[in-house]
């Protein structure tokens, strides 16, 4: 595999905001063939792992800091509706003292999670945006109810 220096932590945040898939974008940048993408193909998802692994070297405090000095709530990320609506998305919607975070599809919630600390339910929308190729960067969050998960 090719080596490149690593990117800033900037550069690397940078590639995330634009919701990019990490995977095509670290073979492209590691000037690696684009049909090791293909995930279907013996050997592949290994190989792109390692290059985004190269590629995306941030730590999930990395990512907590480039929140707060850039003043980026996580539940302003583009890949979340703060208000109720009809369309298929993902929502993180306040309800008096509690938040619940939830996929919705064809107008119905098919998966939630209810949080009565907003920063146990950031973590969780951290790890919402964060791709699975970065999984390794989830942390636990306590819900409501006392149950600690990774992610929807």
């Amino acid at each position: 595999m090719k080596t490149q220096p690593p990117l800033s932590i900037a550069e690397q945040m940078q590639v995330l905001l634009a919701s990019q898939d990490v995977a095509t974008w670290s073979l492209a940048h590691l000037g690696l063939p684009a049909e090791w993408r293909d995930t279907n193909e013996p050997g592949n998802t290994q190989r792109c792992q390692q290059a985004v692994d190269q590629v995306f070297t941030l730590t999930r405090a990395d990512i907590e800091a480039y929140f707060a000095t850039q003043q980026i709530l996580p539940e302003s990320l583009p890949q979340f509706s703060t208000q109720t609506g009809a369309r298929d998305g993902t929502y993180f919607i306040a309800k008096g003292k509690h938040w619940e975070l939830y996929h919705q599809e064809r107008g119905f919630p098919y998966v939630s999670a209810s949080f009565d600390d907003l920063a146990e339910a950031r973590k969780l929308l951290i790890n919402t945006f964060l791709p699975s190729w970065l999984s390794h960067l989830y942390v636990p969050c306590r819900t409501l109810n006392g149950k600690k998960i990774k992610d929807l």
